[in-house]
């Protein structure tokens, strides 16, 4: 069996049925492999960075491995901005590079060079993947897989890379005498029986208690039923963007999401808690906000992580972890559901009636309504009207800056709906290559990207490649005509002296229309607050691909953020002191020193 074959044909019976690339001299074997095996096709991307994107999407939407295969030298590092979006956000993927012959390669010599196009992917994508290693010996080949699998899938998952010269693609192998990996011996690293009753001791205790969700509870997503957990432990929920659609709109415990760019509601409930009970979610500084010591001040801090670091990375910054629990979430709900069949939760009603009481207190921060004659829409009047035509169990892919704000803010997520970003590496361009790697596995289900105008330059040649293959994906742009995120970071520190954040201060955009119109996609244009729902029931009736190109208010703020050196309870637009210190239960958050309190770089 040639190698190439033999590489392909132990992708597809994992359960892997597309790859995604774009062919050059060093791949040919391994897409003509893809090609002649009857379980697996190809998608020819128009950037290897999208290819890694798509990957990364089919993973996060399909649960199955993501696989991209490029050429050696530019086609491998044009890889890079997509496995950081899996690294970072545990995501498993597999890149499979082609190299140069193994003659041509340097390897020690005092050269940069011998074959041509030849680069040392191994070097570059050592911290950015859980595994990467180049195939010298055909025999190995098996081994390789067998333990870059592995390494993918266990313990925090993530993306691997396995480089293979293009002499060795052609060699013949055979499975019987090739060693195989032997998969190491997985001890528990914690106690979890003592763990998980000491944590519900603690909600005993606890009378403001708020339980985080986050991402971690999608990468993999869990066969676990969060509704029934979530009512039986019996606190508020509070979500990271990326833990979004682990708990539907309609669940009485939800309270949203939080963080520096985050509603006040979510906000002040963490910061008034007097316990955290953190699930797959890291407490980035995007969720901390920058100053460390001022979050979640009066709360003891519980985490459940496969990571140890992450629990550990706050020591002597400012957050103090009470109970770190070592564990894979699937492991810990395994332990969890028997001991809460005999729970029963306080029933923190007084909590329940703070919490109720902001929700109808606090600020919304949302703008007046646009007039209908304005030539434009509020963003967040746009995502009330798309939260009612996505249909239950549809992927949403949403890109990053505005249009990533608004979405998780105001989307109110249905039974079965996922919601997906590169939440930690956030690159513009990420939702159109990521919507197709999740649309190609399954041509019957729509699926929604939303987009900025910014993102969409970044990746427009993928417009081709949906079309092509008549995707059945619903691609929404937020029009601002610019970056309107960075647009406001300079109207808040550099007095709005504009660079490189909209056409008038260097950007160059295009008709974008026109330009999905010309490459076949069927349009609708939303400029009125009149016609959004109209609009939108018309796209979404619409059963091949289309392009909704919304016109967002360009000066539209995103509101409300956390302003460096606050603490997350004061965002902007500022509320009145007198206001806020009613309302904290905890108090205002007063520093002790500056020796003495950790800030993080975070907030606009």
């Amino acid at each position: 069996m040639k190698l190439s074959d033999y590489v392909i044909d132990f992708l597809a019976k994992r359960g892997t049925t597309h790859a995604f690339g774009i062919s050059g001299g060093a791949a040919v074997h391994l897409f003509e492999s893809v090609a002649r095996n009857p379980n697996m096709d190809y998608i020819c991307s128009q950037h290897e960075q999208s290819a890694a994107i798509s990957a990364d999407g089919y993973s996060r939407s399909t649960g199955r491995m993501g696989v991209a295969i490029t050429t050696s030298g530019p086609g491998a590092t044009n890889l890079l901005t997509g496995v950081c979006c899996s690294y970072y956000d545990s995501v498993p993927t597999l890149m499979l590079t082609g190299q140069v012959a193994t003659h041509r390669l340097k390897g020690d010599r005092p050269v940069r060079q011998v074959g041509f196009q030849e680069t040392d992917v191994l070097s570059i994508y050592s911290t950015v993947t859980k595994y990467a290693a180049q195939i010298r010996d055909p025999n190995v080949t098996r081994y390789e897989l067998e333990k870059a699998w592995y390494m993918a899938t266990e313990g925090r998952p993530g993306p691997v890379l396995i480089d293979i010269p293009d002499d060795l693609q052609r060699a013949n192998v055979e499975h019987g005498t090739m060693r195989s990996f032997s998969i190491p011996h997985d001890a528990s690293a914690f106690p979890l029986e003592n763990a998980i009753e000491e944590l519900l001791g603690l909600l005993q205790q606890s009378r403001r208690p708020v339980l985080v969700l986050g991402g971690g509870l999608a990468t993999p997503r869990l066969d676990v039923d969060l509704e029934k957990i979530v009512a039986a432990l019996g606190a508020p929920v509070a979500l990271s963007w990326a833990g979004l659609d682990q708990l539907q709109h309609a669940n009485p415990l939800r309270v949203g999401p939080f963080g520096v760019y985050g509603p006040r509601l979510g906000n002040y409930a963490v910061q008034n808690a007097d316990l955290l009970v953190c699930l797959g979610t890291r407490l980035s500084q995007n969720l901390t906000g920058g100053i460390l010591p001022s979050f979640a001040r009066a709360a003891k801090i519980a985490m459940v992580d496969a990571s140890p670091g992450e629990m550990d990375k706050f020591d002597g910054r400012g957050i103090d972890v009470h109970l770190r629990v070592h564990a894979r979430l699937n492991d810990f709900f395994a332990r969890l559901l028997p001991r809460l069949a005999e729970y029963r939760a306080p029933g923190y009603e007084e909590w329940h009636k703070k919490i109720a009481h902001w929700r109808n207190t606090l600020p919304t921060d949302r703008p007046r309504r646009p007039k209908d004659s304005a030539g434009f829409v509020d963003a967040y009047d746009f995502i009330d009207a798309l939260s009612d035509s996505v249909p239950t169990g549809e992927d949403v892919f949403v890109d990053t800056g505005g249009n990533l704000t608004w979405t998780c803010n105001g989307f109110r997520v249905k039974p079965g709906q996922k919601v997906l970003s590169a939440w930690n590496n956030t690159p513009m361009g990420y939702a159109l290559p990521a919507a197709i790697g999740a649309s190609v596995f399954n041509r019957t289900k729509p699926v929604t990207c939303i987009i900025g105008d910014g993102g969409l330059m970044l990746c427009l040649g993928e417009l081709a490649t949906l079309v092509k293959h008549r995707l059945p994906i619903r691609v929404v742009l937020f029009n601002n005509h610019g970056h309107g995120i960075q647009k406001q970071t300079l109207e808040t520190w550099l007095g709005g002296h504009y660079v490189g954040v909209h056409p008038d201060s260097g950007l160059a955009f295009t008709d974008f229309p026109k330009i999905a119109a010309a490459m076949g996609f069927k349009v609708v244009s939303i400029t009125s607050s009149a016609n959004i729902s109209r609009q939108l029931r018309k796209a979404y009736s619409y059963e091949g691909p289309i392009f909704v190109n919304v016109e967002i208010n360009r000066d539209q703020k995103l509101y409300p953020v956390v302003k460096f050196g606050f603490p997350l309870e004061e965002q902007l637009p500022p509320m009145d002191p007198d206001t806020i210190e009613r309302e904290m239960v905890v108090g205002r958050y007063e520093p002790k020193s500056s020796s003495s309190s950790h800030v993080e770089t975070a907030g606009v």
